[in-house]
C-alpha cells in the first residue's frame, strides 16, 4: 500500500479480529484489510467498510487497484460488493 502511495497502518497488537476492527472505527479508518488463515490457503484478504461495517473477500493481488480506486472515487464500495460478494457472518 505504501508503494502505492497510500496510507496504511499495521494492527499487529494482540487480540481479536472484532477488538481490531473496533480500533478501527474509532479511528474513522474507512477500509480495513485483514490477513488470517484463510490468506495462507488462497491468497484472499477480508475487506471491511466502515460505513456498513460490510466485509468482501478478494484476491490479495487486487487490493492496491481497489484501495486506489475508492480513494480517487472510480469504484464504490457497493460495486465492489456486486464484484466480490458480501461475506455472510
Amino acid at each position: 500500500m505504501t508503494r502505492a502511495g497510500l496510507p496504511a497502518k499495521v494492527d499487529d497488537s494482540s487480540g481479536t479480529v472484532g477488538k481490531r476492527y473496533a480500533r478501527t472505527d474509532e479511528q474513522g479508518i474507512p477500509f480495513a484489510f485483514t490477513v488470517d488463515f484463510e490468506t495462507l490457503e488462497n491468497q484472499t484478504v477480508t475487506m471491511r467498510e466502515l460505513d456498513s461495517m460490510n466485509q468482501i473477500r478478494l484476491p490479495i493481488a487486487d487490493t492496491v487497484q481497489v484501495l486506489q480506486s475508492l480513494v480517487n472515487g472510480t469504484w464504490k464500495w457497493a460495486q465492489l460488493v456486486e464484484k466480490y460478494g458480501l461475506i455472510k457472518n
